[in-house]
């Protein structure tokens, strides 16, 4: 991230940042967020607790949004409407914040998909421009609707996930409209503001299929790479296992949560031992660790200093991993979890860039050796580095220094 081109801001703006996520959400826009401020933009974010030193890191202001109690509950709900209400007092939650810092005074409102719907409702009832920035559409969601992809598929993907999660924003939606003497039903607002507005997309237009077309005012600028901390070390210990033999394979799964842990650290011991590989696997959320001398885990470790060292990478398939892979010119082998990644890990196969994609709930020793032995040809390194170059080409970050250089339009009421 810090050997991005700085474009200066011809017009400073006070810029408010909302995101929120998983912790793989969080870190594009750590990199975004520190070169909007590297271009002269006075930036506020507004996020949960729980990522908030990620932001004060950078030495700006964070307003920080009391998630502890919904966060820890995320996927304990045995029933629909609980998930439902925990979401929906998050949601209200998040509008009371943003409604108070953006209250304070911004030009420009950047937001996190989860966030959109609120941001877009207090631009237009503040005159404030607001832009969606996000790391994956919500059509993604809907990989096998897509599949095909044929435009008027990818639309109406698009809407019908919008559609599905307007009932999570209708209670957020009632209260902004009471505070900002907003016209239009709650139902109204919770779908309608944030799908007019401008969208900026934070990814490689190359992994994208083949005529895929976006609303209007919505544009795919490059992915948003991680903030890299200065005078970051590798654990001593890391460094010397590396040194001591072969690159190894990456296994990881970032900070999803339903993974099968046991059954993978069984899968990846098997693996190395059958195929006489050594092996690199961070822990993430679910506190993955695989066994055995030619196994080293690890916790966080940035991805751009680690994955140039790794011989592949078997990772969930999220957009910032997936990225991070292709920049370093590391082949993956996807096995997604959920949510976005059986698409991403679709788009790595139908590129040529893996060997297979195995859903996390079907991976297993034999299928997981036959997938990585394929990938370890240099048929796959090759291409991956071809794309690789491609990929680095889009500088998602410098593009959005550049637009809110300039005169933004402020939403209409």
């Amino acid at each position: 991230m810090d050997g991005n081109p700085v474009v200066p801001a011809r017009v400073p703006r006070r810029v408010v940042l909302a995101t929120w996520g998983t912790a793989g959400d969080i870190a594009p826009y750590t990199g975004l967020t520190a070169g909007l401020m590297r271009a002269g933009h006075e930036v506020v974010v507004v996020t949960s607790e729980r990522y908030s030193a990620a932001f004060r890191g950078l030495g700006l202001t964070v307003c920080a949004m009391p998630f502890d109690r919904h966060e820890a509950a995320v996927g304990q709900f045995t029933s629909r409407r609980a998930r439902t209400k925990n979401s929906q007092e998050m949601a209200v939650i998040a509008a009371e914040h943003l409604l108070m810092v953006a209250g304070r005074g911004a030009d420009v409102l950047l937001a996190h998909p989860l966030l959109h719907p609120q941001a877009a409702l207090i631009g237009r009832g503040l005159g404030i421009s607001c832009i969606g920035v996000y790391t994956v559409s919500h059509a993604m969601m809907l990989p096998r609707l897509v599949a095909g992809n044929p435009r008027w598929r990818y639309m109406a993907s698009d809407a019908l996930v919008k559609v599905l999660l307007a009932p999570v924003y209708k209670p957020a939606a009632s209260y902004l409209g009471r505070e900002l003497g907003l016209p239009g039903s709650a139902t109204e607002n919770s779908l309608l503001s944030a799908s007019r507005g401008p969208v900026r997309y934070g990814f490689s237009a190359v992994l994208l299929p083949p005529r895929v077309r976006f609303p209007a005012l919505h544009r795919v600028v490059g992915a948003w790479q991680p903030h890299h901390v200065p005078h970051w070390q590798p654990e001593a210990r890391l460094v010397d296992f590396l040194e001591a033999g072969p690159a190894p394979i990456y296994f990881g799964f970032g900070s999803m949560a339903g993974v099968d842990v046991e059954k993978l650290a069984e899968s990846i011991t098997q693996v190395v031992r059958r195929l006489g590989v050594r092996a690199v696997v961070q822990g993430g959320y679910a506190g993955l660790a695989g066994r055995g001398e030619d196994i080293f885990n690890i916790g966080e470790c940035p991805h751009e200093w680690l994955f140039p060292r790794m011989r592949a990478a078997v990772h969930h398939a999220g957009p910032g991993t997936t990225h991070a892979c292709l920049r370093a010119g590391t082949p993956s082998l996807p096995v997604p979890v959920g949510l976005d990644q059986p698409f991403w890990g679709a788009r790595l196969h139908a590129l040529g860039l893996t060997s297979a994609v195995i859903p996390q709930r079907q991976l297993n020793g034999d299928n997981l050796a036959w997938a990585l032995g394929r990938l370890l040809e240099e048929g796959y390194r090759a291409r991956t580095r071809d794309i690789g170059r491609m990929v680095e080409q889009q500088d998602g970050t410098a593009v959005l220094q550049a637009e809110l250089g300039r005169p933004v339009p402020a939403s209409g009421r």
